[in-house]
């Protein structure tokens, strides 16, 4: 996880990424973000392909990283729905998330897009909300 030392991150990483090696690559004050994860045997499902859940939160951070790039430090902001369409399965090799904000605002749409080694794996589309201030998780 070594790219991730070289970014100002916003927020830590959480566990459950860490736990999937998830990284950062790029976060843009534009509301984009790329981050990426290996493919290897302990993240595939029954049939030796990548586990959809490994791609869901792929797509998902990069969506929270992409808006955390655009909002000021102290705002919180969670996922309040998401939807992702699996275009092609993985096997091996490097799977990465690119994300962008589709427009601003309290309620925020964000579009992702997953690919392995240069190819559309997957699609997302993610909604967040940025919480009142005085709502604290």
């Amino acid at each position: 996880m070594g790219e991730n030392n070289n970014l100002d991150l916003p927020f830590k990483m959480p566990p459950f990424c860490e736990l999937l090696g998830i990284e950062v690559v790029e976060i843009g004050d534009d509301g984009s973000s790329v981050l990426k994860m290996s493919s290897h045997e302990k993240l595939w499902q029954p049939y030796g392909v990548l586990h959809g859940g490994s791609i869901f939160t792929l797509a998902d951070a990069a969506a929270a990283y992409a808006l955390a790039g655009t909002v000021e430090r102290t705002k919180q902001f969670v996922t309040v729905e998401m939807k992702i369409n699996y275009l092609v399965p993985v096997k091996d090799g490097i799977v990465e998330a690119r994300a962008r904000l589709l427009k601003g605002g309290r309620v925020i749409p964000i579009d992702v897009e997953v690919f392995n080694e240069k190819k559309l794996v997957a699609k997302a589309i993610a909604t967040y909300i940025i919480l009142d201030k005085n709502k604290k998780l």
